[in-house]
């Protein structure tokens, strides 16, 4: 009995002392955080100092307000050849294509399609077509544009039905039939949401649709025809920035309040020891217009901690870990250059200015010292464009943190490394080295110093597309304010975990698998003119939405253009809103309004040419343009006149293009004998001296009313590829351009349009053209390359 006392109290205090050897309990952390509390901070223990570093990412990019959709229209298709983007170029139009659903019910199995029942007899808007018994029943391809709706012989009514759902919630207007078959009535959910009697416009009626949500749908057709249906979103606001995350999403709402304003922390302070040297009490514009991690980070420290906490950003753009901010450890690639380490030397002084004035620094600072708590490095770009900064990565990597460390003499320093996460699971090779090696440093198989006290964390999976985003810029992270709080919210727990010793998931330190590749959208993107049968899925809604919206958008412009009044500017790139709407009717698979040769091709037009030095002369290095006022040969004062006798004066005669490169009869360029700038084409005929004078009379036939007509420049399209011009009609200007090209001009043309005025001297038959150029200089070597010649364009319907 004695014995058995002895073991039990041997085993209570056993007990006991194991007790208070385990950590005191673990603060959780909510998912959701509260708003700032407001109490005072307790203000007798020290500041908790956490220093957050790294390049422009860390800086933080991420918007707060202002995000604007990237495209000009997003559409719902189920068409499988439509394409997931497209562009329109002439009307800078940029549209989505999305995919989304068509079943037979509103079964989580359900099959896709729709079906089709037959009703005998014209349409009857009195009849209850859900009691009557159809003639026939099919499944159909509800959104195919080439799909036709079965027949049965005799007049016959269509009622269709399915369900349909919709990728992303928001505020959509259907578009059923195309042609013929849009005439008919359209009920969604039991509600009437589309009508367009026979002879009348569409009404729509607006609707707001949830995302994965099965609506169900009957389409009441009133006259056969295409199976064609789409959805146009209506409410294209943009994605991704503060605002929309916050007071839209109703994503992390501990930094705005019930009143929609930024919440301001009492116990969180931050400064900018790098780039403002500036600082505030914790909010969304901290950091000014735009937003980092630490707005997360800060709200998790702040809410974990009773102190005071201070964050201390030091962080430039385009930066390197294994060159700006090489470590000490890591020793000299290159002693005698000032830049190798100087960005670690900026962050190590920008922390001690920071301390040594924290009392001017944080508000109402009472003597209680500071204590530095933990690094947060979130970094990795610069580096992935060399292999050896790769290789060294993590090396690097191992020794920032041991200096850093030992500068502020807190060996056990938790640290927190947000990897890189440029595209997502998707990362190109360069990134996955850098994110390998920023795992591997917590990776207590390969450095067990570390274990416990230094936490990576995989951002990839924060990555956020263009499409959500409010920028397109892969290396600021797309701008997406939701991939920033995240990376902030996730390092922030990290660095609670390692403060309080919590170990983390098995498999999350280890050095990350290869990235599994994200299946390709069901439409991939494809630019429709160059594909018969997306050009085929697009055309209704290009049809009935793009170009109906496109002509309102522009109507003045493109009546203007109509008409061939002649411009205030002259037109020394002539192309105009109507090359847009005939881009759209190109997509859409009418090709009759582009613009086509009018009279001989213009490597087979005959002139008569001229070359000389004139006295006017203009030395090599004086720079601009050598287009100038100039002397004419004797003779030749009116050389442009519709009368001037070129033969008699000596001319001699040739075929464009003309041209020369130092001399010899070379190419300007790489454009073949497709391409409108057609500079890649040799000359063929020496364009000998600086002065070009050419001429020639040509039989056209008569202008026609509805087109509209250009005269275009060839081989002077490109950088330092064409100087200035003047063309002449009949012996008068039309244009007198006196510079060349200073930038790519991206296929597009020089000339001019024909306007009203002109276009009476394309009556008569017989049209005399004249134009004159001069020689371009490159590095001093004499080059030109010019050709002439017109074309003539239908104007495309204008509508209402």
């Amino acid at each position: 009995m004695k014995t058995k006392v002895v073991l039990t109290v041997v085993a209570a205090v056993l007990f006991v002392l194991a007790v208070l050897a385990l950590p005191a309990a673990a603060k959780e952390l909510p998912a959701q955080l509260p708003d700032p509390d407001g109490k005072a901070p307790d203000t007798t223990k020290p500041i908790k100092v956490y220093i957050l570093a790294g390049q422009s990412n860390m800086c933080g990019m991420a918007a707060i307000s202002g995000a604007k959709c990237h495209y000009q229209g997003v559409y719902l298709s189920a068409d499988p050849d439509a394409p997931g983007t497209f562009a329109v170029w002439l009307a800078r139009g940029n549209y989505r294509i999305m995919p989304h659903g068509i079943y037979l019910s509103a079964d989580p199995g359900a099959a896709k399609g729709a079906a089709d029942s037959i009703y005998k007899g014209k349409y009857d808007p009195a009849a209850n077509y859900d009691t009557l018994t159809p003639e026939k029943t099919e499944t159909i391809a509800l959104g195919t544009s080439q799909g036709a709706l079965p027949a049965i012989p005799g007049e016959h009514t269509h009622v269709v039905r399915a369900c349909i759902d919709v990728p992303d919630s928001g505020t959509y207007s259907l578009y059923p039939g195309d042609g013929d078959s849009s005439y008919n009535v359209t009920e969604l959910d039991g509600k009437e949401v589309y009508r367009k009697n026979v002879g009348e416009e569409a009404v729509h009626q607006k609707v707001d649709l949830v995302a994965g949500k099965r609506y169900p749908i009957r389409i009441t057709y009133l006259k056969g025809g295409s199976t064609a249906f789409f959805l146009s979103r209506l409410d294209l606001s943009g994605k991704g920035d503060l605002e929309t995350v916050t007071k839209k999403d109703k994503k992390f709402q501990n930094v705005v309040d019930d009143k929609g304003n930024w919440t301001v922390s009492n116990d969180v302070y931050y400064y900018d020891a790098r780039i403002s040297f500036k600082g505030s009490q914790l909010t969304a514009i901290s950091n000014g217009k735009t937003v980092g991690p630490e707005l997360q980070f800060g709200h998790i420290m702040g809410y974990f901690h009773d102190e005071e906490v201070l964050l201390i950003k030091t962080a430039m753009g385009n930066r390197a870990l294994g060159y700006d901010f090489r470590p000490p450890s890591s020793g000299r690639t290159d002693p005698n250059s000032k830049w190798e380490g100087l960005e670690y030397r900026l962050m190590i002084e920008g922390v001690h200015k920071t301390l040594d004035d924290i009392k001017n620094i944080v508000p109402g600072y009472k003597g209680q010292g500071h204590e530095i708590a933990g690094f947060f490095w979130w970094q990795g770009h610069k580096d992935s464009f060399s292999p050896e900064l790769i290789a060294e990565y993590e090396k690097n990597l191992v020794n920032l943190i041991n200096d850093i460390r030992a500068e502020f003499k807190a060996p056990k320093m938790p640290v927190v490394v947000a990897t890189v996460g440029f595209g997502g699971y998707n990362m190109s090779d360069k990134f996955l080295g850098i994110l390998k090696a920023q795992m591997a440093v917590s990776d207590p198989a390969r450095h067990p110093d570390f274990a416990g006290n230094v936490r990576s964390v995989d951002t990839r999976a924060f990555w956020r597309e263009v499409d959500d985003s409010p920028g397109n810029a892969d290396y600021h992270y797309n701008k997406n304010a939701e991939t920033y709080m995240l990376v902030g919210d996730a390092a922030g727990r990290a660095m609670v975990d390692l403060i309080q010793g919590v170990k983390p998931a098995a498999g999350t330190t280890a050095e990350p698998a290869e990235p599994v590749k994200q299946p390709a959208a069901s439409h991939p993107a494809s630019r429709p003119a160059d594909d018969k049968a997306a050009r085929a899925a697009l055309k209704p809604i290009i049809a009935n939405v793009m170009i109906p919206e496109y002509i309102a958008k522009n109507r003045d412009a493109l009546s203007s253009e109509a008409s061939g009044e002649k411009g205030k500017k002259a037109v020394v790139f002539p192309t105009g809103a109507l090359d847009g709407l005939a881009e759209y009717y190109k997509n859409a698979g009418v090709d009759e309004y582009g613009w086509h040769a009018f009279g001989p091709s213009r490597y087979d037009m005959k002139w008569h040419y001229y070359s000389f030095d004139p006295n006017e002369k203009k030395p090599l290095d004086a720079g601009g343009w050598r287009f100038r006022k100039v002397t004419y040969p004797e003779g030749m004062t009116n050389w442009f006149a519709a009368d001037f006798d070129a033969e008699k004066a000596g001319w001699k005669t040739g075929l464009a293009p003309f041209g020369q490169v130092n001399g010899k009869l070379e190419p300007l360029g790489k454009c073949g004998t497709e391409s409108i700038c057609g500079c890649g084409v040799p000359p063929k005929t020496l364009w000998e001296k600086e002065v070009l004078l050419v001429r020639g009379t040509f039989r056209l036939p008569p202008a026609r009313q509805g087109y509209r007509y250009r005269v275009l420049v060839g081989g002077g399209s490109h950088v330092k590829g064409g100087e200035g011009y003047a063309i002449y009609i009949n012996g008068k200007q039309l244009i007198a351009c006196p510079s060349g090209v200073s930038k790519n001009q991206g296929g597009q043309a020089r000339g001019t349009f024909i306007d009203k005025d002109f276009v009476k001297d394309f009556q008569g038959g017989e049209v005399t053209i004249a134009a004159t150029s001069f020689l371009n200089r490159s590095k001093d070597v004499p080059q030109g390359h010019f050709s002439i010649w017109m074309e003539e364009m239908k104007v495309p319907p204008l509508g209402r």
